[in-house]
């Protein structure tokens, strides 16, 4: 578990890295009785990342939704299954995946606002 986690955040790895500090989190005794466990010490980030999931449940991100926390695979799935959203290329990191889940998921809310304002 340790090398994963410093795998995927020294390569930038962000879905690895989303699924192994959720795992890490998930299993704290486990991480902490890990030989290599040292190892995390310098990577203050990710230490970080697992502290918040430990002590709140979810990455802090600014927001209060029920996307905070949800995992990247889980909030590409939103993507996915949003009919009207543009399709993503590329991986994003979290924070700008949970920026763009939100705003087409505010801009849906919108539409079927002015929707039922030109029903009246």
């Amino acid at each position: 578990m340790v090398h994963t986690l410093i795998f995927a955040d020294q390569h930038d790895c962000a879905l690895l890295k989303d699924a192994a500090t959720r795992m890490a989190a998930q299993n704290m005794q486990t991480l902490l009785a890990h030989p290599d466990f040292s190892k995390l010490i310098p990577h203050h980030q990710l230490m970080g990342d697992i502290h918040v999931l430990c002590s709140e449940g979810m990455v802090a991100d600014g927001g209060d939704d029920e996307y905070g926390g949800m995992s990247m695979m889980e909030l590409y799935k939103v993507v996915d299954e949003d009919e009207g959203a543009v399709q993503v290329d590329s991986y994003m990191d979290r924070v700008a995946l949970l920026r763009f889940v939100r705003s087409i998921t505010s801009s849906r809310v919108a539409e079927s606002d002015g929707a039922a304002e030109e029903e009246k």
